[in-house]
Formats: structure tokens, C-alpha cells, sequence
């Protein structure tokens, strides 16, 4: 196999220990350009780990560090993300405790054990130009981990040569979904097939646990995604519970758990011989809690066929009322990251080969003619039937009956703005009722936003009695604030601000009801994914003692 000398070669026997860290310390990813020590010992230590993936039947392994040669592999693939003893004590600390742990063959009940968690090779793709390969591992445990470190490392199919930099992420005191991602030159070679491994330690509660898995990809040549589909090209697939309105792409009144439709198609370089129904082969949705979220009418396996009249082509067409993931309630307001793997096995002229390929939501970047999947939310947030809408001509309506077309008081310099859409549901989690001392009330789902006199733009559940709020009058005092089940109908208006010439907010608008200034459905969706700043004192306060050094260390590096 041929490789061009933009290969990193030269750069493959870099010793692991040298200063210096090319990484960022963020939840999402973070890239260093680094290499793994490739000196003999460590080529050996490598295939010894390939082969025993291999003999567990690929994908991913728990490491056992009372081995001597996983110990020292480990160590030694650690060490290319530039941590030291001195800077990083607690890690270092949770590798020995790991080791001795597993030296004296106990067994304690592991923490871990008790939240879905996965450790996968999110995709890999070549992106636009062709010259250049993208890989990611991502790695997830619900409900978060004090700490958790991925990354990622690119080969070639015999795994003699390292055809990517080293990537690698890490998190403190969240840990949830952590995501690593490297990069690299394409080979010459058009059929080739690459090993993505990836190693994964996580710490929760004091019990510290690694896994590796391994894979061969191949980035398929062809192939589409019709669902899940970003039908309303917004640059996100909206999977409303319970709404329809339409920002939606697949709206689901009536339903508490995600159901969408799975159709599309990977077509290989070579005959498909066999669909493997494997680890390998899935749908997952991995929502913000953290955890994967596998199909309820699965394995994915049993619906993929080979095309008759295309053996190199995998198809799947899973019906909406199929494409049920487990699981009954997502939260109100959530990203989700979308995960497809396609294991099969290939006749390729060199003899039969295992090898799968990746869709997911997670790449930084699409190839035409490539299948790909955009990010996915879930949505659902409204105002209560009766809820009183301040129109243009000064009189109020029932939200329930105004219509596409009518105008609407957006704010209190008396602008009016056109309906372009209604969203109609119902809510199922208990709303939130508020009460002013002028003694106007309003009865809002808890992810609707609320206009603020000193905090902006809030959800109605941030609100609490003495919240200051901004009505048609002015500013408020809030007296009342509590939670009520509401067993009617829910909704809410989306308002054309394309004729302002100056937008109060960059996307969405307001509007009065029942005298309170609230959100539109644009100004809801554009907060409802808000994020709170992750300040380091909320990251100490949460995270434990031990690992505040490493954490504070870790600022040091991702500022330079």
C-alpha cells in the first residue's frame, strides 16, 4: 500500500514525555497534534492490545491492568497527550489505584456500572477536497463523571504506520458526552482501510475504570440519508414532543417518546458478502443527561438488506412508529447527537474483510455525495389555552383563536408583527403559574421564555417569588410562582420580524400575554439551547477535592 510523504512518518517516534499539550480543555473535543511512541517495544505492546480486542471479537475492551503489557500500553498512550506526575497528580493517582485495584483482583461494585454509558468511534469522513480524513471518538455516561478523558488515534489497515495526529478531550466535573477528534492526509490509495482506536478513562465516585475499542472504517464512497431529514433547512432536525408548528421536522403531538422515520443508504467500494449483526451495527441517540439511547424495535441489523440490484449497496427504511428509541421522556429542551454504524463484511480483492462505516451528527464538516446527519433537538415549550395576546388595535385575544396573518404588539415601543406560524400541543410536565403584585396572572410551560428588567431573557422555571419581570405597565415584582399539572391544549405564535429595521433580539420576538412580556417560538427556540457559563468556582464547587489541581492545571494549558 502506497502513502504519500504527507504521512506524518517522520513524526511517528516522537517520545511521548515531551513538554508541551496541544489540547483545550472543553467538553466537546479537543485536538492535539501529537503522535504515540512507535519505538519497537511499543509496536509490540500494540499488536499485542490489537490482538486481544481482536480475540474478544472487536469493538470495545475493558482494560485489565494487573496485565503488565495493557499497563504499559496504556502509559505509554497516555503519555502523548503531554500529562506529567507534577501537573496532573489525581490522574496519575487514578491509574495507580486502577493498577493495584486490579493486582489484588477485587472486584467492588462499580458505579459505573449503575448509568448507561459508551465509548465509540463517532465517524470518520474525508472532507471537502478530498485530501484530508476527520475521525472522532466520543464517549458518554448519563449523568456525567468527575472526569472524563477520550481520544483518538488513526491507522493504517496492518496498523504499522499512524496516519493521523493524536486527538484527545477532556472534561471536568460534568463528563457526560466528551467528544476527540484527529485528523490526517488521505493515502493515494482509493481502497483503503483505516483503524480508528480510541482509549476512554472515566472517574465517578471514587471508581476509576479504562476501555479501548478499535475498529476498521472505511468512508463510503456514496450513500444518503432521507430520515431523519432537516426538512425545514434550518441546519437542525426538530423533533417537537407533543407540538407541531413549523419549525418542526417531525412533529409528534400526543407522544412522550422520540419515534422517527430511518431511511437511506451506504454504498461500499466492493460486494457486500454479509450484513454482521455485531456491536458495530446500531441507531443511537445520545441525549445532554448523557447515555445512549438504543431503538426499542432493534437490532438495527434485522433492518438492513442488502440492494438486489447493487450488492454493494446497504439499504434501511425503518417506519416512524418503528423508529422508537427507549426511554420515555427526553428533557424539554436538549441537543441530541445522532449515531448510525453499518458493519459488514466486504469481498475485497485481497480476501474477504470486516469493516463498518459511520453517520453521525458529530462531524465538523459534510462531503457531497456523502450521507451525513445534522444535529438533532428535541423541543416542546408553549402558554396555557386562554392565555390573553395584546393585538394591534389595542384589544386582547384568546391565543387559541388568533390566526396566520394577525398582527400582534411585540414590545412596548407599539410595533406590531404578523403571525407566520401557530404551534398547538400539550404539556404533560406540571407548568408554571406566576402571579404579579398588580395581580396579572400567566400559566407557561417551564422552558418559555420571559422578558426580565435585569436578567434579559429567563425560562419561566429561573423564576421565583421577588423576580422582577417586565410587563405593559413596567417592571414587576413577582408574589406568586408555582408548578400545577394542565390537562388542556398549549400554545404559542411565531412573529415575522423580517420588516424591522432593528431587531431587539437576533432572532425571535416578543409579545404581551396576559400583560407579561414573553418570548415568540423564535425567541424560544433560540434560548431554549442557551447554555450557562461554566465557571471554574461552579466546576470546583461540584468537583472533588483530588482533582481540583488537575482541573486548575488544566486552565493553565487550554489558556496558552
Amino acid at each position: 500500500m502506497r502513502y504519500s510523504g504527507r504521512v506524518f512518518s517522520a513524526l511517528l517516534c516522537l517520545l511521548a514525555l515531551v513538554g508541551g499539550i496541544g489540547c483545550q480543555t472543553e467538553p466537546q473535543e479537543s485536538n492535539g497534534q501529537r503522535q504515540v511512541e512507535f519505538s519497537p517495544s511499543a509496536r509490540s505492546d500494540h499488536e499485542y492490545m490489537r490482538q486481544l480486542i481482536a480475540s474478544k471479537g472487536g469493538g470495545t475492551l475493558k482494560l485489565d491492568l494487573s496485565d503488565e503489557v495493557q499497563y504499559r500500553f496504556l502509559r505509554s498512550r497516555l503519555a502523548a497527550s503531554g500529562k506529567t506526575p507534577e501537573s496532573y497528580p489525581q490522574f496519575f493517582v487514578m491509574l495507580e489505584n486502577l493498577r493495584s485495584r486490579h493486582l489484588e483482583q477485587k472486584s467492588p461494585v462499580s458505579a459505573l456500572a449503575d448509568a448507561p454509558r459508551d465509548h465509540l468511534v463517532g465517524d470518520f469522513v474525508v472532507l471537502p477536497g478530498g485530501a484530508t480524513f476527520e475521525a472522532t471518538a466520543f464517549a458518554t455516561i448519563q449523568g456525567g463523571a468527575d472526569y472524563n478523558f477520550v481520544d483518538v488515534v488513526v491507522w493504517n489497515e496492518d496498523q504499522t504506520q499512524q496516519l493521523s495526529d493524536y486527538g484527545w478531550g477532556e472534561v471536568y466535573g460534568d463528563g457526560r458526552k466528551l467528544k476527540a477528534r484527529a485528523m490526517g492526509p488521505m493515502p493515494f490509495v482509493g481502497d483503503d482501510v483505516f483503524i480508528v482506536d480510541s482509549v476512554n478513562l472515566i472517574s465517578r465516585g471514587g471508581v476509576d475504570e479504562v476501555y479501548m475499542t478499535s475498529e476498521p472504517v472505511r468512508t463510503p464512497p456514496g450513500g444518503i440519508v432521507f430520515h431523519p431529514k432537516d426538512t425545514t433547512k434550518d441546519g437542525i432536525v426538530t423533533i417537537c414532543l407533543d407540538r407541531d408548528y413549523g419549525d418542526c421536522d417531525y412533529p409528534m403531538v400526543g407522544f412522550r417518546q422520540v419515534q422517527i422515520p430511518l431511511k437511506g443508504n451506504i454504498t461500499f467500494p466492493f460486494k457486500v458478502l454479509q450484513i454482521l449483526n455485531t456491536g458495530q451495527t446500531y441507531v443511537k441517540l445520545v441525549e445532554e443527561s448523557g447515555g445512549p439511547r438504543e431503538m426499542t424495535f432493534g437490532p438495527f441489523s434485522t433492518w438492513l438488506k442488502i440492494n438486489p440490484n447493487d450488492p454493494r449497496q446497504v439499504l434501511w427504511d425503518v417506519p416512524q412508529n418503528k423508529g422508537i428509541f427507549n426511554g420515555i421522556l427526553f428533557q424539554r429542551y436538549e441537543d441530541v447527537d445522532f449515531f448510525l454504524s453499518v458493519q459488514v463484511m466486504l469481498e475485497r480483492p485481497s480476501g474477504p474483510t470486516k469493516v463498518a462505516s459511520k453517520i453521525s451528527s458529530v462531524r465538523s464538516q459534510t462531503t457531497p455525495g456523502m450521507p451525513s446527519v445534522p444535529k438533532h433537538q428535541i423541543v416542546y415549550s408553549c402558554l396555557a389555552k386562554g392565555t390573553q395576546i395584546l393585538m394591534a388595535d389595542g384589544k386582547t385575544v384568546n391565543i387559541e383563536k388568533i390566526a396566520k396573518g394577525s398582527k400582534v404588539v411585540a414590545d412596548g415601543s407599539g410595533v406590531a408583527l404578523s403571525v407566520t406560524d401557530v404551534s398547538v400541543g400539550i404539556e404533560r410536565i406540571p407548568m408554571v403559574r406566576i402571579q404579579d403584585d398588580a395581580g396579572h396572572e400567566l400559566l407557561m410551560t417551564t422552558s418559555h421564555p420571559v422578558l426580565t428588567p435585569d436578567r434579559g431573557v429567563v425560562w419561566a422555571e429561573e423564576l421565583s417569588v421577588g423576580s422582577k419581570i417586565l410587563t405593559r405597565s413596567g417592571p414587576r415584582t413577582l408574589v406568586t410562582v408555582k408548578r400545577e399539572l394542565y390537562h388542556d391544549q398549549v400554545y404559542n405564535l411565531k412573529l415575522d420580524t423580517s420588516t424591522l429595521a432593528q431587531k431587539t433580539f437576533p432572532e425571535g420576538s416578543s409579545m404581551y400575554a396576559n400583560d407579561f412580556l414573553v418570548g415568540d417560538l423564535g425567541l424560544q427556540k433560540a434560548y431554549e439551547f442557551k447554555n450557562s457559563e461554566n465557571r471554574t468556582a461552579d466546576v470546583l464547587r461540584r468537583l472533588p477535592s483530588r482533582w481540583h489541581k488537575d482541573y486548575q492545571n488544566s486552565l493553565k494549558v487550554s489558556a496558552r
